[in-house]
């Protein structure tokens, strides 16, 4: 699955995803319309100021409604994605998805016929057009200044032929590609005759319908309108079509034999949000009507790729060998879609045990398997437990809701072997297992010591040791949790220090993840507001992406210093002094170790008289012989932190420590 661990892959999958999540709710209340449609139809249930007639006038309008609504989601979310005006992009989309309609002849002379679920269409034309903005913009936007009182008004001017452009590209792209796939490969391949037996036909028909499902279209639509539905409605055996056959034992709860799926889901899901949405398909699912299920859970979703598409196929190839060789006689009674699972058999055979068991045995079989690609897709969503069990063991009851989401979708693409080692680290960290040890940076121009690197430190088996499981932590994008923990011990041990009147400069660490964060940078400032406290960032945290940049200006703007750290390794660069206005930069001990080498000396005494020319102060991290603290001194660096001095110590030797300068 290498293919859903591309980055413009997962930047795309994760687009779409959210665009769906976003319509779960219409597709809950058009399920339920739907559902209660068929409800009344089949008891005759008289509501009195609603009739059966306008309740499936009602049916037919919202389900209708359905693709503006995923055309209006697409546009959107794709829109933020690649950073264009919103409301621009929906207009866009809707225009050239209602043009393209038009152009289709899909409409009559009173009104428009939107399709039924979810197209192609509904998918090409918020992409393709949203996309066109991005690449068309540079070029023929008015560059109308976006300065004074009517900035909004002029921000929108600039899109005037931006707009035009891409909309009359997008109508051009799609008539061209329809005219490729249509008019030239499927007149191609339907001239090519190909005697197949039905069943086969029936097979490739639902293989498909679950591939279009599986990427948010309407599956059965889509093949309906590419292979027509005349096998559908020819008789396989005696009283029986193949579209009732289907019904009866490939689509058991709807597309991707969604009754399995359920029962799955229920058996072994942990994650509150799912089990909800798993609890109220119930119904849904029992009709046949599992758009709901599919759209929440399934759609893009790698752990259900498979089952999915291929159960149908197994229940039909199954269900066909075995009708055989069982005696059954079918009824003249017609299965419409949405008669339940059981029901369906016991009606279409008066009641034969041996079809009704045929059923039974499909089911669990769907189960089974389903279970074991549901489990794989419960470890991953643990990590929204894990989220929350690393903040509890740590006593921070605030959660950054925001992280959560991402770190859940990188985790299903990056960690998932890893789970269970995760699991047993998040298990034996609390509170009671990390410390915050302090390790001095010593000014020697004045031989003073007034500054602190605030490090972890985790007792592992009676012994005390550096973080050793960060790589773990990082990987789960848990991070943010370790410095909000770290950002509350150093305020305590601030608090402290006060009541003693003692002041020290302490510098907190930042991980990448957490520097990018809004949640995260918001939570540590608010709890270290008004303290001397230094940031100190590695240059990573500012590749691909702007907001840990926007990030840095805010900590910036609330009066924190912001140190550069481990300079010298893979990402160092002065440009970033310069841009952000840095107060320190910290020589990494990469650098240090050949300070005595003429091109190791020769790079730190320049970054030194930069970083002074520009009021940075400079550390020198790691110096641990006399030789280099002899060097790094001539140099005029302002401070030393290493071994030569000190290793980190704990609170209570902190003062203890200065008071040897003094």
């Amino acid at each position: 699955m290498n293919f859903f661990k591309n980055k413009k892959v997962l930047s795309f999958i994760l687009t779409l995803q959210e665009a769906f999540s976003a319509i779960v709710p219409f597709v809950l209340l058009s399920s339920f319309v739907t559902l209660l449609y068929y409800i009344v139809k089949y008891f005759n249930i008289d509501f009195g100021y609603i009739d059966k007639e306008h309740l499936h006038l009602f049916m037919r309008i919202i389900n209708r409604f359905s693709s503006l609504v995923a055309v209006l989601s697409i546009a959107y979310f794709f829109s933020i994605r690649v950073k264009v005006m919103q409301v621009i992009a929906v207009i866009l989309s809707l225009t050239s998805f209602i043009t393209i309609l038009i152009l289709n002849g899909d409409y009559t002379k009173e009104y428009l016929m939107f399709p039924y679920g979810f197209n192609i269409e509904t998918l090409f034309i918020p992409i393709v057009s949203t996309l066109f903005l991005k690449y068309f913009y540079p070029a023929f936007n008015l560059k109308i200044p976006v300065v004074d009182i009517n900035h909004h008004i002029y921000k929108t001017f600039n899109y005037l032929f931006v707009f035009a452009i891409s909309y009359i590209a997008t109508i051009g792209i799609y008539l061209l590609s329809k005219y490729i796939m249509i008019d030239i490969l499927l007149k191609s391949i339907s001239s090519i005759h190909i005697d197949i037996p039905n069943i086969v036909f029936l097979a490739i028909r639902d293989f498909f319908s679950q591939i279009f499902w599986f990427f948010g279209i309407h599956g059965e639509h889509m093949v309906n309108a590419l292979m027509g539905k005349d096998i559908l409605f020819t008789e396989m055996m005696p009283n029986i079509t193949y579209g009732e056959f289907n019904r009866m034992f490939v689509l058991m709860g709807g597309a991707g034999v969604g009754l399995g799926l359920l029962i799955a889901l229920l058996m072994y899901v942990k994650d509150n949000t799912i089990k909800t949405i798993t609890k109220l398909s119930i119904p849904f699912v029992v009709f046949n009507i599992n758009d709901l299920l599919i759209y929440a859970v399934v759609v893009l979703n790698k752990f259900f790729i498979l089952p999915f598409i291929l159960l149908p196929i197994f229940n039909l190839l199954i269900a066909y060998t075995i009708i055989h060789f069982i005696p059954v006689e079918f009824s003249n009674y017609y299965l419409t879609w949405t008669t339940p699972p059981f029901i369906d058999s016991y009606l279409k055979t008066d009641g034969n045990i041996y079809v009704i068991l045929l059923q039974l045995f499909l089911l669990i079989a769907d189960v089974f398997i389903y279970i074991y690609f549901v489990k794989k897709f419960v470890h991953t969503t643990l990590l929204s437990e894990h989220f929350d069990k690393f903040a509890k063991n740590l006593d921070i009851s605030s959660e950054l809701d925001s992280k959560k989401g991402v770190s859940a979708f990188v985790a299903r693409m990056e960690i998932i072997d890893a789970y269970k080692k995760l699991d047993e680290i998040i298990q034996s960290i609390n509170k009671n297992d990390l410390f915050v040890y302090y390790q001095p940076k010593v000014d020697i121009k004045h031989n003073k010591c007034y500054k602190f690197e605030a490090l972890i430190r985790y007792r592992h088996d009676g012994r005390l040791t550096g973080p050793i499981f960060l790589d773990i932590i990082e990987r789960a994008r848990l991070a943010p949790i370790i410095d909000i923990w770290v950002a509350k011990q150093v305020k305590q041990d601030i608090l402290k220090w006060k009541k003693e009147n003692y002041t020290p400069q302490i510098s907190v660490n930042l991980h990448p993840d957490t520097i990018k964060s809004k949640d995260a940078i918001s939570k540590i400032m608010e709890l270290l507001k008004d303290e001397n406290i230094m940031f100190e960032i590695i240059e990573r945290s500012f590749v691909n992406g702007s907001d840990a940049e926007n990030n840095l200006v805010l900590i910036k703007e609330n009066g924190f210093k912001v140190s550069i750290d481990d300079f010298g390794t893979g990402y160092s660069s002065l440009e970033t002094i310069i841009k952000h206005s840095i107060d320190e930069l910290k020589l990494d001990k990469s650098l240090i170790d050949i300070i005595d080498t003429k091109r190791g000396y020769s790079v730190c005494k320049h970054t030194v008289e930069i970083c002074h020319e520009l009021n940075c102060t400079v550390v020198a991290e790691g110096v641990e012989e006399k030789e280099q603290y002899k060097i790094v001194k001539d140099m005029d660096i302002d401070f030393i932190q290493g071994y030569y001095f000190s290793k980190a110590i704990p609170f209570d030797e902190v003062k203890k420590f200065v008071s040897k300068f003094e």
